[in-house]
Order: structure tokens, then sequence, then C-alpha cells
């Protein structure tokens, strides 16, 4: 009893420990996001997607901050949807959604613009706000908007709605030509260009793994510990010491450098004498990890 309490202990401030650097980074996501639009998109009336490019049409047309119809339209859209998704990409959606309509009017009350160079100025709107969206996506967040949509499509009909958001995005982007010239269109579309490259960069920069593998005597606590904390899957693989011949169980598992830090305070906690060896991978491919590619 008095192990499963410390196991249940040291799970839940596991726990606590990965959602706060959670809260930690999407905080910090969503607010480069802010100032990516209100400091190197609004000023500059580029053009953009997505419920973000219909409030910059709003605010191009009539001097409406974006902010009202970023809020309204995530807000719609997550009620829509709050039963298709899951409860911890809808509750940092929310989170995301209500830091922005406080932060992004906090943001436009500087004076702008801050570039006088449109390219630079679309090149720098595309590396921060690729940081912020690629800081949201590692953390299985989302800024709202069409992912939000696709989520809850894919959910409840079971369809790849890519083409469908590329089109949705295309006529977003065509219904600018309403508020902007050709130019401010081009920049912003130049502008998520770049942002998708760094999206990418983020992703894959932050998204290397470790393969852990641990030779002890108390593999059930350190396997429950994997599967209720770290919310991963192990695999048990028989083993046996060459000096004494003794059969034994080995943990292989693959986590992210976070996680292996968490497994790695845990073992040392219930057994100082197991033998854990740590090494990077750069790649892994199958279920609940990359797909393998056709």
């Amino acid at each position: 009893m008095d192990k499963r309490l410390k196991i249940g202990g040291l799970a839940l401030r596991a726990a606590c420990r990965r959602e706060l650097g959670t809260f930690l980074n999407v905080t910090v996501g969503t607010l480069l996001i802010c100032l990516c639009i209100a400091a190197l998109i609004e000023p500059y009336q580029f053009a953009s997607t997505g419920v973000t490019g219909v409030g910059l049409i709003t605010n191009y047309l009539w001097g409406i901050s974006p902010v009202w119809v970023l809020t309204g339209g995530n807000a719609l859209l997550l009620a829509w949807g709050w039963k298709a998704l899951s409860p911890r990409f809808a509750l940092w959606t929310l989170y995301n959604t209500l830091l922005t309509s406080l932060a992004l009017p906090l943001f436009e009350m500087f004076r702008y613009p801050l570039i006088s160079n449109t390219i630079l100025a679309a090149l720098f709107g595309g590396v921060v706000g690729g940081l912020g969206m690629g800081i949201l996506f590692r953390e299985g967040a989302s800024s709202g908007g069409m992912d939000v949509a696709a989520a809850v499509a894919k959910k409840r009909w079971g369809v790849d709605v890519g083409s469908a958001s590329f089109f949705v995005n295309v006529g977003i982007l065509v219904l600018s030509f309403v508020a902007v010239d050709f130019e401010r269109i081009l920049m912003g579309a130049f502008s998520l260009y770049v942002e998708s490259v760094v999206i990418d960069w983020v992703i894959k920069s932050f998204d290397r793994r470790t393969q852990v593998m641990v030779i002890s005597g108390k593999t059930d606590e350190i396997t429950r510990f994997i599967m209720d904390s770290l919310e991963r899957t192990a695999t048990l693989v028989a083993a046996k010491g060459a000096y004494r011949r003794a059969p034994m169980e080995m943990v292989m598992v693959i986590l992210t450098r976070r996680q292996a830090v968490e497994l790695k305070r845990f073992v040392r906690s219930i057994d100082p004498a197991a033998f854990l060896i740590l090494s990077d991978v750069s790649e892994v491919v199958g279920e609940g990890f990359k797909k393998w590619e056709s």
C-alpha cells in the first residue's frame, strides 16, 4: 500500500511538473503570436489565413482590432467541437484564446511599425510567428481557428481535411483583395511560408527522443510509473547477467528528454542499485511516434 501511495505521489508530482512546463511554453508561444500580429503583420497590412486572416480583413476595412474576431471565432469553434476534442487539447486552446484576448490589445498599444523595410518585416513576422506556433504544436496545443475545425472534422467524420483547409485559406487570401493590394498579399504569403519553415524547424529540433534501458529488480514499479505518470508504454526484455547467469528483466522505453529525466529521478528514488542506460535517438517510427512513409 505504501509503495502504491509513493508511486501515485510521484506520478502526480511528475504530471504537475509536466503541465507546468506546458503552461509556460504555451504562454510564451501565445505571446509571440500576439507580438507577430500586432507588430509585424497588422501595421504593414499584410494578408494572412484562417481566423487571423478574417480578423485582419475587418481591421483593414473598418479599423476593428482583430482580437474581436479571433476571440469570437475561436470561442464559437470551441463551443461547436468541445465534445469531439480531447480535454487537454480543448483546455489549452481555450487558455490560448483567453490569453490572446488580453495580450493582443496590450501589444497594439505600442507605436508601430518598428521596421521600415516591408520585406524584413514579413521575414521577421514569419520567424516570430513560426516560433510561437512551433512551441504550441510541440506542446500539443493550438492557437485555435482552422486547427480546431480540422481536429473536429477528422474526429466526427474521419476525413483528412488538409486539402479543405488549404482551399479555405486560399479563399481567405483572395478575399483579402477587398482590403489590401496584391503586394501586401504576396508579402503575407511570403511571411506564411517562412512561418511554416520555422514551425518545422522548431518541432524537429525539440522533438528528439531518448532511449532508456533499465535493469532493476523493481520492473513492476518502473513500468507502472512509465504508463501512469509518463503516459507511455515500454518493452520488457528477458536478460541474463554474464557473471552470475541470473535471469532478470530489462525495461526499454523511448521518451522525450524531459520524460527521461523524470524516469531517471524515479528509478534512483526506488532502486539506487539499478543499472540505467540513456542514449539519444534521432528518429522513431511506429505506433505512438512517426508513421511509416509509403
